[in-house]
């Protein structure tokens, strides 16, 4: 699966610097993987800081480059790199989960991984949703030659997807990047926001009588209520790798 080439290519790399910026610190053995590195400037980027990096394509011409499918394991070893990015892809795979186990299988214990997807839920975008049924990303319906399987932005998930899904592979989300920000979110948000903390307060904030839980809803206020998710046009998410993976619950089933 490839990046997509957008038709403002400096949109593009404004998403893609803000990425860049949630790195770490690179030190002399610091490797990343830079997953469906498209024209190659996130890869560019990373090497201007320091930076070993491995770029991916699907089908590669250009030497120094590995193929790798998103859609099937990864060939590399577990736990190689440091740092993992994934811009602009992970709304068009045909299996989300698959692709966080993937990234955090060939991932350090505490090293970071940058996903970046279109915001579903910034202000914009929600009264988009009122009014069309259609979030950010996905603001049309999907024409019907199209499947899963040709790689369209079929499936822009929420913050609040990705930081219960990534949890579960051991990545926690702990910040978020700077995107572009359009003058309608200015002028939306001011109206907007009293009711978004009102509501999400009542929605994180209380009754749940597990710590952890009510420690995840406090992180995850934190998040949903930020300037970064109601303004931006993309969510930059910055994880990083636990020890071990969140614990699973049994089920109980009826």
């Amino acid at each position: 699966m490839s990046r997509a080439v957008p038709h403002n290519s400096g949109a593009m790399s404004e998403r893609v610097s803000g990425a860049i910026d949630l790195a770490p610190a690179s030190r002399a053995d610091s490797l990343a993987l830079d997953l469906s590195a498209g024209d190659g400037l996130s890869t560019q980027m990373l090497r201007q800081r320091g930076w070993r990096v491995i770029p991916t394509e699907r089908k590669v011409s250009r030497p120094g480059w590995v193929a790798a499918d998103l859609v099937s394991d990864l060939p590399f070893r577990n736990e190689s790199f440091d740092l993992v990015l994934l811009l602009e892809v992970i709304e068009h795979l045909p299996d989300i989960p698959h692709s966080l186990r993937e990234i955090a299988r060939v991932l350090k214990p505490g090293g970071t991984a940058i996903v970046t997807t279109p915001n579903r839920l910034n202000v914009v975008s929600r009264i988009h949703y009122l009014l069309t049924g259609f979030y950010r990303g996905r603001r049309a319906p999907l024409p019907h030659r199209y499947r899963v399987e040709d790689g369209r932005n079929w499936h822009v998930m929420g913050l609040n997807d990705f930081h219960w899904m990534a949890r579960g592979y051991g990545l926690n989300l702990v910040a978020l990047g700077k995107s572009r920000r359009k003058l309608r979110a200015y002028v939306f948000l001011p109206l907007l926001f009293p009711f978004i903390v009102v509501r999400s307060w009542l929605l994180y904030g209380s009754g749940d009588r597990d710590p952890e839980q009510k420690r995840l809803n406090r992180d995850l206020f934190r998040f949903m209520t930020s300037p970064s998710l109601l303004m931006d046009e993309n969510i930059l998410m910055q994880f990083v790798k636990t020890s071990d993976p969140a614990p699973r619950a049994l089920c109980k089933c009826a």
